[in-house]
């Protein structure tokens, strides 16, 4: 069992990855096919949406580390939302907010690709 739940859909110009469950060592893997399956097919506008996500391990967050200069690189960016307390803290304490846009709805992080 993975314990994590992975949706996609678009939003605008933008796909949206929704992550529900916990994301660690045993299905990074995971979150890692869906983020090249977007860069595959040409989407290089994504946001993260951890509305649902109850824990993060340093496996999740490698896969968005190692993804997103590439993704800048080539013109897009990697924006995240809907983070709880106990999520943003990990990023936090990693100093990870000054890498990122960090937006509080999925509104917000769309307007954002456009702002």
């Amino acid at each position: 069992m993975t314990n994590l739940e992975i949706r996609s859909e678009s939003k605008g110009e933008a796909w949206v990855i929704r992550l529900k469950g916990f994301l660690d060592a045993h299905n990074h893997g995971l979150f890692r096919e869906a983020v090249q399956e977007h860069l595959q097919k040409g989407n290089r506008r994504l946001i993260v949406d951890f509305s649902e996500l109850t824990y993060i391990g340093s496996s999740g967050i490698e896969v968005i580390l190692s993804h997103i200069q590439p993704i800048r690189d080539d013109g897009g960016d990697m924006i995240l939302c809907c983070m709880s307390p106990k999520i943003f803290k990990v990023f936090d304490l990693l100093g990870l907010p000054s890498l990122f846009t960090i937006c509080s709805t999925v509104e917000e992080a769309s307007k954002a690709f456009h702002g």
